[in-house]
């Protein structure tokens, strides 16, 4: 057996398994395969079309696949080791630039081995085009299936791998397009693989975040019957599918969204979810979402945290990490987030929400403005939210005609500000009464663990009488 050790990590060659200080990282054997390349050739300059031809010798990829490849090697490895491992040699390719030792003995693993905590980076990359999906063609396979909840069945097709994994990519952008391109997908896994309980189960997550989103031409309420019954439909083919129990946990929490203490239901599927399959990005992902509405951020955090180390490229996934290191007071790591989700999809609005409230935690006033501003350019609908954070914003300056004409543009659009937000913004500018009434408003799970942590508040709860709010 073939051992490359670097860093905390140890090469299976043979296996084509990566791990961190003993533990094995859920990733593609294309994604490794790039990996055991260049670190057979430290130092070296690994030219772009003899990884291309090494790695696909079928020959029907392009460089948007290798591209995408070190993308996830980089993040992985950045996210565990304080090191650049792989340069790019422009036009030309990449070479592996840490030390590197072989070994034909198996590395011992540390008994007290733990996968350490994700530690928040800023990344220089671009959003990714729709064309990288791609690179998930034949450069993922039943490793990466595992990890999105289920059990591996020997009746999986290539054709039924394959399109799974596109449409997974499509799912993780969360876009509207995206979605719905990715129920075209998980349909054709169904009919490669009718059998088998991934196909019904990915449907199932897809309606699920139609209804979520609000997206598509059919109510939220046609698309969570759709996404319940497929889920049920999966549980006959396998009955431990994790991600089939994942989705009707996230469908009883969207049921009981404005009540934080009727959330046991669905805490109990993701729970359930989380166990069978502990590998689910997905899983770990709606979980900590759940956990946030009952007010447990710390929790919420670290699952959160777990879900972005299995799925890196979820952009959910990330958007609510960086939502919950803010409610925890992580401001440094919530700007960090933010920026990442930001770096995935420049247009997912509450990314630019959590960077403007983290710079204004941190006091940066002017950062924050232009975060919020950029908000408001984002979408149509975005406008009024952004308004409604700029008011506090500009009362705090002293300009408070702005204060007042932001608030007003806000509050003549009731439907798309967060009441809590108005709130806020009446309490900059003195309106104690007001800020109560608005205040009031807010009858969601995930505002009241806002009201509770969010500094924004401090004035409000004493003068609301409301403590901070415990963990549940």
């Amino acid at each position: 057996m073939s051992f490359y050790l670097f860093g905390p990590f140890q090469l299976d060659a043979d296996r084509l398994l990566l791990l961190d200080r003993g533990v094995p990282i859920a990733l593609g054997p294309k994604v490794v395969e790039t990996l055991l390349a260049l670190v057979e050739r430290p130092g070296e300059v690994f030219a772009k079309r003899a990884l291309l031809e090494r790695i696909w010798p079928e020959g029907y990829v392009d460089e948007a696949n290798l591209a995408q490849n070190v993308y996830v090697l980089r993040k992985t490895l950045r996210a565990r080791w304080d090191a650049e491992a792989i340069e790019t040699i422009p036009r030309r390719g990449y070479r592996f630039i840490a030390p590197v030792a072989r070994s034909e003995a198996a590395p011992l693993r540390p008994a007290t081995a733990r996968r350490p905590a994700p530690a928040p980076m800023v990344y220089r990359w671009s959003a990714m085009a729709a064309s990288v999906a791609l690179a998930l063609i034949g450069a993922l396979s039943l490793t990466i299936a595992l990890s999105h909840g289920v059990s591996a069945r020997a009746t999986r097709s290539a054709e039924g791998t394959r399109l799974y994994e596109i449409g997974r990519y499509y799912w993780n952008l969360r876009t509207r397009d995206g979605i719905g391109k990715s129920m075209q997908y998980f349909a054709r896994v169904i009919d490669a693989d009718p059998r088998d309980a991934r196909g019904y189960a990915a449907l199932a997550s897809a309606n699920a975040m139609m209804a979520d989103y609000g997206y598509g031409i059919a109510s939220p309420r046609v698309y969570g019957d759709r996404a319940r019954a497929y889920a049920h439909k999966a549980l006959t083919l396998d009955p431990n599918c994790g991600e089939a129990y994942a989705v009707l946990g996230v469908l009883k929490e969207q049921k009981k969204m404005g009540a934080p203490n009727q959330l046991d239901p669905a805490l109990r599927d993701l729970r359930r979810a989380v166990a069978l399959d502990p590998t689910s990005g997905p899983a770990h992902e709606w979980y900590g979402v759940a956990l946030l509405n009952t007010g447990n951020v710390p929790a919420a955090y670290r699952e959160l945290s777990t879900a972005a180390q299995l799925d890196p490229l979820s952009v959910a996934t990330t958007a609510w990490l960086g939502s919950a290191a803010y409610l925890a007071g992580r401001y440094t790591d919530a700007l960090a987030y933010a920026r990442e989700t930001l770096d995935l999809s420049p247009q997912r609005s509450d990314a630019y929400e959590i960077l403007g409230l983290s710079y204004e935690a941190l006091g940066d006033r002017s950062a924050a403005m232009k975060a919020f501003e950029q908000l408001g350019r984002t979408c149509p609908k975005c406008r009024p939210q952004a308004a409604v954070l700029l008011a506090p914003l500009n009362a705090g300056a002293h300009r408070i005609a702005a204060a007042h004409a932001e608030v007003a543009l806000a509050i003549a659009h009731p439907q798309e500000v967060a009441p809590e937000d108005v709130a806020v913004a009446f309490a900059s500018m003195g309106r104690t009464a007001a800020a109560l009434t608005w205040l009031r408003r807010s009858n969601t799970a995930f505002a009241a663990t806002e009201i509770a942590n969010d500094p924004r508040f401090h004035s409000l709860r004493r003068a609301a009488g409301i403590g901070l709010q415990k963990p549940a």
